[in-house]
């Protein structure tokens, strides 16, 4: 007996696509019997998965450990954006793609043996929900309740959206300050003057090249910061570009396949409206000799 609804999303999340809205019928007309009608209507409400959604949380529920393994990965290369580190960056970033092909395979092989194959559609939506679960913290927390309702994506930019894609609950939002600093501006001091006492030039002349000195020291140090920071800047936009890069080539890929169908429905179509035709001539011909054998009798 369902007495919550979080143990009804439990149950109803577990099970295939095809036996999600029975039992859900079923656990509605429970929580009627037993007079709870709120509760009723709630379970009424909880959305069918997607196919997608299905295989993610049921790889989730069954294969934790495997998809420990991705949120690790996750992990170092969140601190590598974190730490602005671009060596770190470009060799996580070429990882990634592998990773995701691997784990989506994976969940497209323990769905083929609940007998849920995914065609090409969902695989893709499988990789982009696999994506967003690495590029952002929310969207690793929807994922792990085993309760989506839809896939994710993730553009390259920003964060994930995770409204409305779990049955119950949002991921926690997490603010992360910084500190801003920049490098600080070098102070500016006045020499000493010896008031009514001889004038030493050649002192005069070293504490001019000493200031001078320190001058140029604090431009260089502060050049040197400014390249630094633009380094990272560098860095961190060069893998927003490969993800981006990454995400079109994907898009064409989608869009190439989709063609192919179009030519190949639409070859079969041109034969189908070829073979009415004919069938429709011959049914013509067909009254037309049945009209004049009518006509003789």
């Amino acid at each position: 007996m369902i007495l919550h609804l979080r143990a009804a999303v439990e149950q109803l999340y577990a099970v295939p696509p095809a036996r999600f809205t029975p039992l859900r019928a079923e656990l509605v007309a429970e929580a009627r019997a037993a007079g709870e009608k709120s509760l009723a209507t709630s379970i009424g409400a909880l959305r069918k998965p997607t196919v997608a959604a299905w295989a993610v949380n049921h790889f989730v529920r069954e294969h934790g450990d495997e998809v420990d393994e991705l949120r690790a990965f996750a992990d170092l290369l969140r601190e590598a954006q974190r730490t602005l580190d671009a060596d770190q960056l470009r060799v996580l970033g070429r990882e990634r793609a592998r990773r995701v092909d691997a784990l989506a395979d994976r969940i497209a092989e323990v769905a083929a043996e609940e007998g849920q194959r995914l065609g090409a559609g969902v695989a893709q939506e499988v990789r982009e929900t696999l994506t967003a679960l690495i590029a952002d913290e929310d969207a690793e927390a929807s994922v792990l309740t085993g309760a989506l309702v839809k896939a994710l994506s993730y553009s390259g930019f920003g964060s994930v959206d995770v409204a409305d894609v779990v049955a119950l609950g949002d991921a926690s939002d997490a603010d992360d300050a910084g500190d801003g600093d920049g490098p600080s501006r070098p102070s500016l001091s006045v020499l000493p003057g010896g008031g009514g006492d001889p004038v030493d030039l050649e002192e005069r002349r070293r504490s001019r090249r000493t200031a001078e000195r320190t001058r140029l020291q604090s431009a260089v140090d502060a050049a040197r910061a400014e390249l630094r920071a633009a380094d990272r800047q560098v860095a961190v936009l060069t893998a927003r570009q490969e993800e981006v890069t990454e995400g079109i080539a994907d898009l064409e890929r989608r869009l190439a396949t989709a063609r192919a169908r179009l030519e190949k429905v639409t070859g079969e179509l041109d034969e189908a409206h070829g073979i009415r035709d004919r069938r429709e001539q011959e049914e013509a011909a067909a009254r037309k000799a049945l009209d004049a054998h009518d006509a003789g009798d």
